[in-house]
């Protein structure tokens, strides 16, 4: 009731007053019962029938008694059937439909809708005339509705609301108290800059200048009688309006309230003021109300707003200068040191040994190219900034730029123990119209940063073709499962000299050059650069640039990338020769021992093969073994338990674990088994062989001999378009395998795969927890040995969420994308994603 008028709520009042007045009227009687009334009416209407009814019936006249009765119902509307009925017999006349509906009357009691009136012959009840009349009222609500009652108190009640409140809306006018104020004062009140308004002490307003008013777009007049609270105020800080109040505050505290902000809320839009309350006390000390005036001080808010900013944005800046300095002090200095450190100790001929030199040479080597790397990016963005970044377009091959990137930095995410792959969504073309050089730069800035903040999972780079305004355009995303970042610190991060913060340059280094670069390389080649993170979840930096004119170009998948690349491979290397060796792998893959018996039989090796942990316990116990490769997550028995046994019994030789779960931990526990080393799934070929050969090595240095091979060079194939000019870094294969053998056990995995899925599904109908973890463990080490690097990340999720016993939803669409990729894997073209086809005569 508060926020209604005065004249209102005294009006309501006086409504409320009169209806319940009439009710009580009601209630003893004083109105007229129109419903009482008409039930007398019918009453008597039914008497003067049956009188009528039983003297027709004693003449024995039926036919003069139907005829009567038919003429009454059809001139009465509200009488639907009446009947004559003999006592404990049936109805002699019967006019409407009367027996389906009649209910009989107890006690000969008569209700609303029925009448019953007894026919005597004599003292001698002969029967009784019946009459159905329609309801006097409708049931349930409609019935209160259609009360007459209701409708005379609904009636009263408005009539007395609306005279009340033009009533009295004219008495408070002439009982207005800003009449009390002479028109010479008022005129003089009104040309007050200063919003003026008297409160009295229930907080309504008495009186109001014409200042005030026309900051709230309104009239004095319209404000008197109102709530003061009741204005537009707004708060312009973390405080309640309702707790910085100075007219409620000077009330109840009876002391003046100066300089409170308040903001209002009127035409002009939001308006800053200063308000200032003081008490109004009568002779007595007694408390009139609170004169409150209020200054518009926005301007100078503004002001102060924008001198604020200004000294922030200095501030800002300064900081930003002094943190590259410090920076750059920082990076400069470290590689230096380093430099004229070594220097001075090998020009001092402190180094006797050559090993030392060596050692000392590469890392001023190192240092001086991290240095020469930290003097390009300044050089690079000064050139940006100068406006002097030229781009030289050529036709290159995107899988080429993207797998160069990947092969440079493979290096340093297997250093930190995490995976970096690349995909493309769709396929990409064969040649795009762009600068190679600064594509690569670009991506490479973003999958090093990357690399830099992800301690465990890894970083994946996806790559598709977008549309943009009707211009193809190629979409480079990079994900990592890094440390993440707030909207806040994602918001400045391709700012120049800018990281998340202080602790994150303290602790991962970097001049903060390498996004800002990135970010300005990407427009430059007519894109974007946009950055969607999580704190603690990782971040996806997503550049986009054009590829020219694509329309003719074909497009080929990464598998097809692969096989070209792998026809025009220059092979460079060493070629590595095991000696005569036995080595055990246990897996209970047999896809899995099939490929690295096929590797290591190449090199010279003698393999033999377990399929679980109980077999390879046995057979290392009764054989002679130079070196185990064991996976650990096995039936029967899994490796951990065969490793601690044959370390219990004496088993001395190199024991190699091998396992899917690349998690720091799982290495360490492996090692606490009793494990000498650490092989990750999926099986990285060269790895393996070179691992078994250092081992080897290690157990007898003369058993490892290398032998330099003569380059193989392939014509490369016809194109569409004439090829960047420069040539990609040449793919090295550490051996020669028969590679009909690898088709051979490519497509062998695909049917074990196959059923792996059907039978993932059928442990998760049983809801085998412990089953769908140690499937979907085997599918992420196995399909990325074979290229379907897909399943990896799938699979371990669902291998966390079955051994966590997460939501049933979340497992079933972990397997339900597993079973899309299975169906979505081309099995005619699988081989040729794997390995080279093989051509005649070469």
């Amino acid at each position: 009731m508060k926020f209604l008028p005065l004249k209102a709520q005294i009006a309501i009042a006086q409504a409320f007053l009169l209806a319940s007045i009439v009710i009580l009227a009601a209630i003893f009687g004083l109105v007229p019962n129109r419903r009482a009334a008409e039930m007398q009416g019918r009453a008597k209407l039914c008497e003067a029938l049956a009188v009528n009814a039983a003297i027709l019936v004693n003449r024995n006249d039926v036919e003069s008694l139907r005829a009567m009765l038919e003429t009454v119902v059809t001139r009465h509307p509200k009488m639907l059937s009446v009947a004559v009925q003999r006592e404990g017999g049936k109805r002699i006349v019967e006019v409407g439909e009367h027996s389906a509906n009649w209910n009989p009357v107890i006690d000969e009691v008569s209700v609303d809708t029925q009448l019953s009136v007894p026919i005597r012959n004599g003292d001698v009840k002969w029967g009784a005339f019946e009459v159905r009349f329609e309801p006097l009222s409708a049931k349930g609500i409609m019935g209160f509705v259609q009360d007459p009652t209701l409708h005379l108190v609904t009636f009263v009640g408005l009539v007395a609301f609306v005279f009340n409140y033009f009533y009295f809306a004219r008495k408070l006018q002439d009982l207005d108290p800003s009449k009390a104020v002479p028109e010479r004062v008022r005129g003089a009140l009104d040309t007050l800059t200063e919003g003026l308004l008297v409160v009295d002490k229930n907080e309504r307003i008495a009186f109001s200048n014409q200042a005030i008013a026309d900051s709230l777009g309104c009239t004095p007049q319209k404000l008197v009688g109102s709530r003061v609270d009741q204005l537009p105020w707004v708060s312009l800080d973390e405080a309640h309006v309702e707790t910085k109040r100075p007219w409620a505050i000077a009330i109840k505290e009876q002391q003046r309230q100066p300089g409170v902000v308040m903001g209002l809320q009127g035409p002009r839009g939001l308006r800053t003021m200063m308000a200032h309350a003081a008490p109004v006390l009568g002779p007595t000390g007694d408390l009139h109300g609170v004169l409150t005036s209020f200054e518009d001080i926005t301007e100078l808010e503004n002001a102060k707003a924008e001198l604020r900013e200004s000294k922030e944005a200095a501030d800002a800046a300064n900081r930003a200068k002094s943190d590259f300095l410090a920076n750059m002090s920082h990076e400069i200095r470290t590689p230096m040191n380093a430099i004229l450190g070594f220097t001075d100790v090998m020009r001092r001929g402190l180094a006797t040994l050559e090993s030392q030199r060596r050692d000392y040479l590469n890392t001023i080597h190192a240092s001086g190219q991290h240095l020469l790397n930290l003097i390009n990016d300044i050089l690079d963005i000064s050139k940006i900034e100068a406006g002097g970044l030229e781009l030289e377009l050529t036709r290159c091959s995107p899988h080429k730029i993207l797998g160069e990137v990947v092969s440079i930095m493979k290096g340093r995410a297997e250093d930190k123990g995490i995976y970096l792959r690349f995909r493309s969504e769709g396929g990409l073309p064969e040649t795009i119209l762009t600068d190679p050089t600064r594509v690569r730069q670009l991506v490479t800035n973003l999958v090093g940063n990357a690399i830099k903040f992800t301690e465990e999972g890894g970083v994946e780079i996806v790559a598709r073709i977008v549309s943009e305004c009707g211009r193809p355009q190629m979409s480079i995303a990079v994900t990592d499962t890094g440390i993440g970042m707030t909207n806040e610190q994602a918001a400045k991060v391709f700012n120049p000299f800018v990281q998340a913060d202080a602790s994150v340059t303290r602790r991962f280094g970097g001049t903060g050059l390498g996004l800002s670069i990135s970010k300005r390389f990407a427009e430059a080649l007519g894109g974007v650069i946009t950055v969607a993170s999580k704190p603690g979840k990782g971040s996806t930096f997503t550049a986009t640039i054009e590829t020219g004119p694509i329309k003719n170009i074909r497009v080929i998948s990464d598998g097809e990338a692969t096989a070209q690349e792998a026809r025009v491979t220059q092979t460079l290397g060493i070629e590595v020769k095991l000696p005569p060796c036995r080595i055990l792998v246990a897996d209970d893959v047999e896809a899995n021992r099939k490929l690295i018996k096929l590797v290591l039989a190449s090199a010279g090796a003698e393999l033999e093969l377990a399929t679980n942990g109980q077999e390879a316990y046995e057979m290392a116990r009764d054989g002679d073994f130079d070196m185990i490769i064991m996976d650990m997550q096995m039936p029967v028995m899994d490796g951990f338990t065969a490793v601690r046994k044959l370390r219990h019994e004496g088993f001395d030789k190199p024991i190699f674990a091998l396992t899917a779960d690349a998690m720091k931990g799982s290495e360490e526990a492996c090692r606490d088994a009793g494990c000498s080393g650490f092989l990750t799934k999926p099986i990285d070929l060269d790895k393996v062989l070179h691992t078994v050969a250092e081992v080897i090595r290690e157990v007898n240095p003369k058993r490892v001999r290398k032998v330099f091979v003569e380059p193989i060079v392939e014509e490369p194939a016809d194109v569409m378009l004439k090829e960047e000019t420069d040539t990609l870094p040449p793919m090295t294969q550490s051996m020669e395998l028969d590679l009909s053998a690898l088709r051979e056990i490519a497509r062998d995995y695909l049917p074990y795969l196959k059923d792996q899925i059907v039978e993932l599904s059928d442990v998760w109908d049983r809801r085998d927890y412990i089953e769908v973890a140690k499937l979907a463990h085997s599918i992420k080490g196995s399909a990325g040995t074979f290229g379907l690097d897909e399943f990896t990340e799938p699979a371990a999720k669902l291998q966390h969420m079955a051994e966590g016993k997460a939501d049933e939803s979340e497992i079933e669409a972990g397997i339900a994308t597993l079973v899309e990729l299975a169906a979505k894997v081309n099995f005619d073209d699988f081989d040729n994603s794997i390995v080279p086809p093989v051509e005649s005569g070469k």
